[in-house]
């Protein structure tokens, strides 16, 4: 096998980014920064460091997207375009989806179409996204749904030497934990065994329904986002 995978980041999705931002001040006592537009997806996002290797994303649909970028031609990530997703949001932003990303060994440059092709994986159709001088290669689902209703990851590749998470201040908050649960925890295994997964901060365990957990430390204390 050609590539690795770990966890990149944790995504919080909101009805507007402004709500985004207050909720994050609100819940974890920081301020998020950073982000922007995504070209030709039509959402925005801002982001917030959690230590070294992982970040928290805020995204939003963009309601004033780049008149200049060509129009969305295919449903967003995460599901927000789905009912689901839409309900969950309503009322207060959540945790809604994570991401993984594949590291290449050696020239493998196309890990990610790999991983795509992987056995029980659905975020199996990859296109490139870009923000400022980040490019990056992402697998959505075919229908813009979240992967076994967010348990199951979305995947990244990043396609230049540097990563969001160096350029994110320290604000105080880390990532304890990431839990995903399901009524059959054997399948999330074999699936993210089939991609070579390893990540010592995420846990499989079991549930009546899909669940996605993650315990932070920030400056209010021990978050839980579910």
């Amino acid at each position: 096998m050609s590539y690795t995978t770990e966890l990149d980041h944790i995504v919080v999705a909101c009805t507007t980014l402004d709500e985004g931002r207050a909720w994050c001040k609100e819940t974890l006592g920081v301020e998020a920064s950073g982000g922007g537009k995504h070209a030709g997806i039509g959402t925005h996002n801002t982001l917030l460091s959690l230590g070294a290797k992982h970040y928290l994303e805020i995204i939003a649909i963009d309601p004033n997207p780049d008149p200049s970028a060509p129009a969305t031609a295919f449903p967003r990530w995460f599901g927000l375009d789905t009912d689901e997703v839409k309900s969950l949001i309503a009322h207060e932003p959540r945790l809604v989806a994570w991401v993984v990303r594949v590291s290449r060994e050696g020239v493998a440059q196309d890990a990610i179409e790999q991983v795509a092709k992987a056995k029980g994986n659905a975020a199996n159709i990859v296109r490139p996204a870009q923000r400022g001088d980040l490019r990056w290669r992402f697998a959505f689902t075919q229908d813009g749904a979240r992967p076994r209703s967010g348990v199951l990851p979305h995947f990244i590749q990043w396609d230049v030497p540097i990563h969001p998470c160096e350029r994110l201040p320290d604000v105080g908050v880390s990532l304890s934990s990431l839990v995903i649960a399901d009524p059959t925890p054997e399948y999330l295994s074999s699936t993210l065994q089939t991609v070579n997964f390893s990540d010592e901060k995420v846990h499989i365990g079991q549930s009546s329904t899909p669940q996605l957990i993650a315990t932070l430390y920030a400056p209010k204390g021990i978050v839980v986002l579910e």
